[in-house]
């Protein structure tokens, strides 16, 4: 069978199982373990061994799953009647082990796998993996110094530098722009925090690249003039269309998921005026409905295939 680790009515896992052929189920980790039950007996001469899940759309045993879809986790949800902060922090902990011990019971393929997600997400690993797998990539100081903030502005003051957060929290968003002359007033918080600082890339256009395993649906982002240092608050009123990358760049960028052991992953590159085109991120997460709904590109079609293929490979070893 085939799990999708995320949520319901997410539009994301909707449009994947209307494609899926085989069995699948939706697992919400906030369920646990409020709603959901975890069974694992091992070493019981009595019975055979069992490491299961029963869910509130179904059980789950992890020798039965043959194809996980990691798409995003919610927190987990204690029961509201334990009130203790000790014993919730202990209860919050001891069911964290516990599903995550779940999920690395289960010996099948992962889209991602979580520790493997959790290790790509980190910024500074992919711009230096992506440095040696042949991709151009836009110079880059990420410091809590002042003096060398001050010194990277200054070095490249003729192009521009924005500065970018790692993560986009929603609780402090913080999006992608161009360091102003107030900013550089505030330099001094630096300290306080790390900052990405980057050359501006000027754009062309901005990518948006799924890679599917060894497929790569790449949609191009014309965005108006407002929406050059970041395109994503500008979506609505930018032209999308269908790209097709040069061979050299996709078969970096498959180079890249290959060192950080991805099998989908959503790039974001640059195409510059004079044609170059620049990495910026990767995201292991990363949405696709945005291209895939706007260009006609069979990105959920294609998950849904790869998850099918894996679940079938898996039963045939499984029933042999």
């Amino acid at each position: 069978m085939i799990v999708v680790v995320s949520f319901r009515d997410n539009p994301h896992v909707e449009a994947v199982l209307e494609h899926l052929r085989r069995r699948a189920l939706v697992v919400d980790a906030a369920d646990f373990p409020t709603r959901a039950i975890l069974e694992v007996r091992l070493a019981d001469t009595a019975v055979p061994d069992l490491v299961a899940l029963e869910t509130v759309d179904g059980p789950v045993r992890a020798d039965r799953i043959g194809a996980v879809w990691y798409r995003r986790e919610r927190p987990m949800e204690l029961d509201p009647a334990l009130t203790d902060p000790t014993a919730r922090l202990f209860a919050w902990s001891e069911s964290q082990e516990a599903l995550q011990g779940f999920w690395r019971a289960t010996e099948c393929f992962w889209m991602n796998p979580p520790d493997v997600d959790a290790l790509a997400q980190r910024k500074v690993r992919q711009l230096q993996l992506a440095r040696e797998v042949g991709l151009a990539v836009p110079p880059t100081l990420i410091t809590n110094s002042p003096a060398r903030a001050a010194a990277f502005l200054e070095a490249h003051r003729p192009a521009g530098v924005v500065r970018k957060a790692f993560r986009n929290l929603r609780e402090a968003p913080r999006s992608t722009a161009l360091v102003t002359a107030e900013d550089e007033a505030r330099l001094d918080e630096v300290r306080f925090a790390p900052v990405t600082f980057q050359e501006f890339v000027p754009a062309e256009l901005d990518l948006r690249v799924v890679a599917v395993e060894d497929e790569l649906f790449a949609t191009a982002i014309r965005s108006t003039a407002e929406h050059q240092v970041d395109y994503r608050p500008g979506l609505g009123t930018a032209e999308l269309f269908a790209y097709r990358l040069p061979d050299d760049v996709a078969s970096a960028l498959l180079a890249l998921h290959k060192r950080l052991g991805l099998a989908y992953g959503a790039s974001d590159l640059r195409v510059t005026p004079a044609g170059e085109h620049v990495f910026l991120e990767v995201n292991p997460a990363g949405e696709f409905l945005f291209a895939s709904e706007r260009t006609g590109q069979p990105v959920p079609q294609a998950i849904a295939a790869c998850l099918d293929r894996h679940d079938r490979e898996h039963e045939t070893r499984w029933c042999c």
